[in-house]
């Protein structure tokens, strides 16, 4: 609000001053050679004295409001833009929350019990395949995730009896830390 007013305030100092230098620039209240110095002023000068003030404040109160207009209109652009943008992310969001829970409710059930049905023949047949098996074992084998499998196999060979769990292991084991 201050600088509305500073403005209007600017306006009207702007307008005094234009109208002092018209005064001075026609000669208007100065006298010049050979002239006295107050000429008795007809009523016309009084009447365009006051027309040349009066377009002069009105062109600097027409001035202030044209600017001030370009100034709402650019806020009022800038506000409807990120109001805009604003209004598109969050429909954007909703289209995807929806589509989220359209595929967790209707699709995903029905894919779900499809590969049930399906992959346990398939696995299956892909397995028993010969090329396919050796080379999923050979692959497994050669990074090293048979090593423990193969382990327990041999120690099951070698002691004969079954496999101890190390999970029960720790429920028969006391205070001491000794085996019962």
């Amino acid at each position: 609000m201050g600088k509305i007013a500073a403005t209007i305030l600017g306006a009207i100092v702007g307008g005094f001053a234009a109208v002092g230098a018209i005064m001075f620039l026609f000669g208007w209240g100065l006298s010049g050679n050979g002239q006295t110095a107050h000429i008795d002023p007809t009523r016309a000068d009084y009447i365009d004295l006051l027309l040349t003030v009066v377009t002069i404040f009105l062109g600097a109160v027409g001035l202030v409001v044209t600017v001030g207009a370009l100034v709402i209109g650019f806020v009022a652009l800038k506000t409807l833009r990120e109001l805009k943008d604003d209004a598109a992310s969050k429909a954007k969001d909703a289209a995807a929350n929806k589509i989220s829970e359209t595929m967790a409710a209707e699709l995903e059930p029905n894919v779900n019990a499809k590969v049930q049905d399906a992959l346990p023949a398939a696995l299956q047949d892909a397995l028993l395949a010969k090329e396919l098996g050796h080379k999923i074992l050979r692959e497994m084998a050669l990074r090293g995730e048979l090593d423990e499998v193969l382990e327990r196999v041999a120690m099951r060979i070698q002691g004969g009896g079954p496999e101890s769990d190390p999970d029960t292991e720790k429920q028969y084991v006391d205070e001491e830390g000794i085996q019962a």
